[in-house]
């Protein structure tokens, strides 16, 4: 999820368990306490090797559920020792129940952080440095407003309101059921839409639906509508469809091309491997004649990862990489990362809505 959402939801978690005992403050640690392991962005100031290192960093040890288990608990110490230097109480049974309350809250806050990305279909490393495995539902998408506006809501009243604590803690709690129902419901609408895809295929017999790989993605904003992507072996279909609409899917029909030579050369290079790993093997390549003067008979290779993308120009994805090849299929230089992600429109938002309404 955003960072911002991530803050939110950390700040909500300590008003639902820390605030009757730690106060106030205990909302502003939760919510500082939440984004702390997307810190490791700045891992590209330690002068990254290639430009996919980001890819490998990003959502890896300071996503893991050890990992943030275990310096989120220090982190609550660290906050507890802090406090006790400033007030320099008694060692008192409410000084140890102020000592745990801390270390809970920050071993809490902080491990929302990684089961929160886990819903998303970015892919999230849980169990780094034990395994590099992305985990990943397709849930969520990166950004939802009926998803964070509520939080935001409980968050902010909780921040400034001096009503009782009781109050502030119900309030929280029920902030937190509806975030659950709420992802529980949007994970269950990308499973239907998938087994609907799969029913649709099967009976159109355009594909073998039952060994297919079929994948429903929540498109921006919101849940319902869903990005379809179906990885057969020459092609991938992709298709826009809402649990609210009745007519059959449409599907567009994108035909992989030809392993050749200068292909294999490309996917053979580290940086084409990172980019796999990251994209779960989702990626399409194209391949053309490179048109720079001083490359003849060279290539341009580009792969773009298809789990993301709208109707249009951007069906096969937001991004990618772009690689240079000479004649004889050598790889020059280092990657060119793409990124176009068209621009928000009143025009895109009707799509969007209409694709929501199933129109």
């Amino acid at each position: 999820m955003d960072s911002v959402t991530q803050l939110l939801f950390g700040g909500v978690v300590a008003q639902a368990g820390a605030r009757r005992i730690l106060g106030r403050r205990a909302v502003a640690a939760g919510a500082l306490i939440a984004t702390l392991p997307d810190l490791d962005v700045l891992s590209d100031l330690f002068g990254p090797t290639s430009i996919t290192d980001g890819w490998l960093y990003h959502r890896a040890i300071s996503h893991s559920i050890p990992a943030t288990l275990v310096y989120g608990t220090a982190i609550g110490w660290l906050m507890w020792k802090a406090e006790r230097l400033r007030r320099k109480p008694a060692d008192t049974e409410e000084d140890r129940n102020r000592r745990h309350c801390w270390m809970w809250l920050g071993a809490l806050a902080c491990v929302t952080h990684p089961i929160l990305d886990l819903f998303t279909a970015y892919g999230t490393q849980l169990l780094a440095p034990f395994s590099r495995v992305r985990f990943a539902i397709d849930a969520m998408p990166i950004i939802d407003p009926f998803y964070s506006l509520p939080l935001l809501i409980v968050f902010l009243f909780g921040l400034v309101s001096r009503e009782k604590a009781r109050h502030i803690q119900r309030m929280a709690r029920l902030a937190l059921v509806y975030v659950v129902l709420y992802t529980t419901m949007a994970w269950g609408i990308g499973l239907h839409m998938q087994e609907r895809a799969r029913a649709e295929l099967h009976a159109q017999n355009l594909v073998q639906a039952d060994v297919a790989r079929i994948a429903a993605y929540p498109v921006i904003f919101q849940p319902w509508w869903r990005r379809i992507v179906v990885d057969l072996p020459d092609a991938i279909l992709i298709g826009f469809a809402s649990p609210f609409a009745k007519a059959p899917i449409v599907w567009q029909t994108i035909p992989r091309p030809d392993r050749n030579a200068a292909l294999q050369a490309v996917e053979a290079t580290y940086d084409a491997g990172v980019f796999r790993w990251f994209a779960d093997g989702r990626l399409h390549w194209t391949l053309k004649p490179d048109p720079a003067a001083g490359n003849a008979g060279g290539f341009i290779a580009e792969a773009r990862d298809y789990r993301y993308g709208m109707p249009g120009d951007s069906i096969l994805g937001f991004w990618g990489l772009r690689f240079r090849l000479d004649a004889q299929h050598r790889v020059l230089g280092e990657p060119e990362r793409l990124a176009e992600r068209p621009g928000f429109t009143r025009a895109g938002f009707a799509e969007l809505w209409n694709g929501v309404l199933g129109r």
